[in-house]
């Protein structure tokens, strides 16, 4: 693949402040930006964590990629308290493939009810 393909996930914020949920560029796959939508804003930071994975998963399906595909991930969260709650979803998700990760304590999210925010890259790779 060459040249650059955005992936849309529909969402209200990818309008409004100019941005792709997914950005493919050769074999690489940048995820931007995403915390839990709807309902999912009520859950427990648990949820709210394993729905942002779902959505990045999503995504990376658009683009030909996949989860195993992760070679990085920031996690931004707005308590230190959820961490283990956030590492859990997480280590659900990405145990197998270990990404080099970062997590960031943030004054707040947007939406103001997101508790949990993860950006991920990933290389389409053979195998």
């Amino acid at each position: 693949m060459s040249g650059r393909l955005n992936i849309t996930s529909g969402y209200t914020f990818e309008d409004v402040y100019g941005y792709a949920r997914a950005v493919r560029v050769g074999n690489h796959v940048f995820v931007s930006w995403t915390t839990a939508r709807g309902s999912d804003l009520d859950c427990d930071v648990f949820a709210q964590a394993q729905s942002v994975i779902g959505i990045i998963a999503e995504a990376l399906q658009t683009t030909g990629a996949e989860l195993r595909h992760v070679v990085r991930t920031v996690v931004y969260v707005t308590n230190m308290a959820d961490i283990d709650a956030v590492a859990r979803a997480h280590g659900e998700a990405f145990g197998a493939v270990r990404p080099a990760s970062t997590l960031v304590m943030v004054a707040g999210l947007t939406p103001a009810n997101a508790r949990v925010e993860i950006e991920a890259t990933a290389i389409i790779h053979d195998g």
